[in-house]
């Protein structure tokens, strides 16, 4: 069912409570001057009340189907970004590539073997780290770390990516991994815009034992000792424009703890670490 009919139909049900509840009241009005259709207040309230019950219940069951169709909207507009910015991010690279070999074939014309050497060695490790994250066997993480790599990049942050597993074993659909480490990049990387030394922003993928680990770092101002479980709070944010901020963490820890996860924040004057913890399967003692 869509949306619009949800609408529609929790908008009858609500009319039709407000219709009864006004006959209601009418009958115990009326009833000392005219014959009503309940003249006994306790029969009224037995004939009326197993109808509020059922559409309350009817009520809260729409309400639960409109909120969850309204997440699952968003979730698909997270995706659909994701796969534009992914599409974007080929389509550049595409165009990076064509140069790279008019610069190797121009070197070898000159005769220039050792340098085209060493260009296509600088090329090949910097291909290294897109290549391990393409390897991983969640497609739609693959998808928006490389996007979100590229766009950390291209404003001068430094990227560390270091992946040592497929993730074959991941519980998390895809959905929610995006909306998980698409807030934590974007965390990031807005904190990276404030740092006055270093701007590098760091993530490890592995697994040990039953689950698997994923560490989100940045180089960015500290998170004092007493915020660090504020921020996973709902709204709480230390931004001075409040105006929209405040959810994506909130979002983040409901999310993992949906899943079974466990979620904890380090930060220093080294830097801010964002460590998730991921059970690998059904059965892991996690």
């Amino acid at each position: 069912m869509s949306r619009k009919p949800l609408i529609l139909v929790a908008l009858v049900l609500i009319l039709l409570e407000t219709l009864f509840f006004v006959l209601l009241n009418l009958n115990f009005i009326m009833a000392p001057a005219f014959p009503t259709l309940w003249p006994n207040a306790v029969t009224a309230v037995q004939v009326i009340s197993p109808f509020f019950i059922a559409t309350s219940l009817s009520l809260i069951f729409l309400l639960f189907k409109y909120v969850n169709k309204e997440l699952e909207a968003s979730n698909q507009r997270i995706y659909i970004e994701n796969l534009r910015e992914s599409l974007e991010n080929l389509r550049a690279q595409r165009h990076d590539f064509m140069s790279h070999l008019q610069v190797i074939h121009g070197l070898l014309q000159l005769g220039m073997i050792g340098d085209a050497r060493d260009y296509v060695a600088s090329l090949c490790a910097e291909i290294r780290q897109p290549t391990r994250i393409i390897s991983l066997n969640q497609p739609t993480l693959a998808a928006l770390l490389q996007s979100k790599i590229t766009l950390a990049e291209s404003q001068g942050i430094a990227c560390q990516c270091e992946v040592t597993t497929e993730l074959k074993e991941l519980l998390v659909p895809g959905m929610d991994i995006t909306r998980i480490f698409g807030n934590l990049l974007d965390n990031a990387i807005e904190a990276l815009k404030e740092a006055t030394g270093e701007r590098r922003l760091w993530l490890r993928i592995y697994e040990r034992e039953e689950e698997y680990v994923f560490e989100v770092g940045n180089t960015g101002p500290a998170i004092p000792l007493a915020l660090q479980q504020k921020i996973f709070e709902r709204g709480f944010t230390t931004k001075k424009n409040r105006e929209g901020h405040g959810q994506g963490l909130f979002i983040v820890k409901t999310l993992v703890d949906k899943h079974k996860g466990r979620i904890s924040v380090h930060s220093s004057d080294q830097g801010t670490v964002f460590t998730l913890l991921f059970p690998r399967n059904k059965d892991s003692k996690f």
